[in-house]
């Protein structure tokens, strides 16, 4: 078992020796690391960036319009309950007994 283990450590190593000398190549060649992008690449990358950013867009403008509209219903609630605990004519606080002791 041990010697699989050595020769399989062997093979890794030589396998990443290959591939930093094949890097070291391509960096001194002055190509980089990846292939150069063709034009018609890049414009499909561009246009590809553009559609994410104009989706990422939309959805952050329905996500606020459904935050508004919860903030809305919210508010309407809030001014309800408010209104519910005055009196409808001089607009003071209700007691428990919901009786107005002021005009009514």
């Amino acid at each position: 078992m041990a010697r699989e283990m050595s020769y399989e450590m062997t093979r890794t190593v030589e396998a990443l020796d290959h591939l930093t000398a094949h890097f070291r190549q391509r960096v001194a060649s002055g190509e980089g690391l990846f292939p150069r992008e063709t034009e018609e690449q890049e414009r499909e990358r561009l246009a590809y960036n553009r559609r994410a950013r104009e989706h990422n867009a939309r959805v952050l403008a329905k996500r606020e319009r459904v935050a508004a509209a919860r903030q809305e219903a919210e508010n309407r609630r809030e001014i309800a309950a408010v209104r519910k605990s005055l009196c409808g004519e001089c607009f003071t606080v209700l007691p428990a007994s919901g009786v107005c002791g002021n005009c009514c």
